[in-house]
């Protein structure tokens, strides 16, 4: 009788040992896999937060030649200056920037306006346009990780669209001009800061027109 109690308490015992073994097993095993779900989520924040990252300094520079376009075409249909081009270049990418980003799970992304020091402007010989700089922007995931600025870099060449407006506006306009040498120097000055010239005369009662992009070798013609 002695030695089944003894049994039974031995066996109590070893039952609660392996109760505990188990317990501690399991809580060993919560915490692991807790801290590996954690490290992946952490190395997916870090992922995901590079991915945006990059796709925001990808659409900047999308935006960034369209507004070049946009303002080389705008500003020179008036026959504005180059500053005025840069002007509105300047102002439509901010108008881009400053209507913000919005991507799930991102505490916040910060870009702010360009200016002379974070985006510079270059005019090329053959009449394109070079814009070049960075932004310090800021990326933060929800889950901490960050990212730290874009760069900026875009182009445009030379404007064959631009061109071949130009060329049937000021034809149509010389059709209708007393003075033809004059008014082809009137269009030379006022078109002058986008590096196009014209030649404008008439040949055996023909009005023929040539339009060179200057430094860029493109030439368009037109007559009756």
């Amino acid at each position: 009788m002695r030695e089944e109690r003894g049994s039974a308490a031995l066996l109590a015992i070893f039952a609660v040992f392996v109760i505990l073994t188990g317990l501690v097993a399991l809580n060993t095993f919560e915490t692991g896999y807790t801290r590996q779900m954690k490290s992946l989520q952490q190395r997916m924040a870090v992922d995901t937060t590079k991915a945006v990252a990059s796709a925001v300094e990808k659409e900047l520079n999308d935006s960034l030649g369209t507004a070049i376009s946009a303002a080389m075409f705008e500003v020179g249909k008036t026959a504005g200056t180059k500053t005025e081009v840069e002007e509105r270049l300047r102002t439509y990418f901010n108008q881009r920037i400053a209507a913000g980003w919005s991507y799930s799970n991102f505490e916040s992304i910060v870009v702010p306006l360009s200016d002379e020091n974070s985006l510079k402007i270059e005019w090329l010989p053959d009449g394109g346009v070079h814009a070049y700089g960075y932004l310090n922007a800021s990326f933060t995931h929800v889950l901490g990780s960050r990212a730290f600025g874009v760069k900026l870099e875009a182009g445009v060449a030379p404007r064959y669209g631009r061109m071949l407006f130009l060329a049937n506006l000021i034809y149509g306009m010389a059709q209708r001009a007393p003075d033809i040498v004059a008014f082809q120097d009137e269009a030379n000055e006022n078109f002058s800061a986008e590096r196009f010239s014209f030649s404008i005369y008439r040949e055996n009662g023909v009005l023929k027109l040539t339009l060179n992009e200057l430094y860029g070798g493109r030439v368009l013609t037109a007559e009756d």
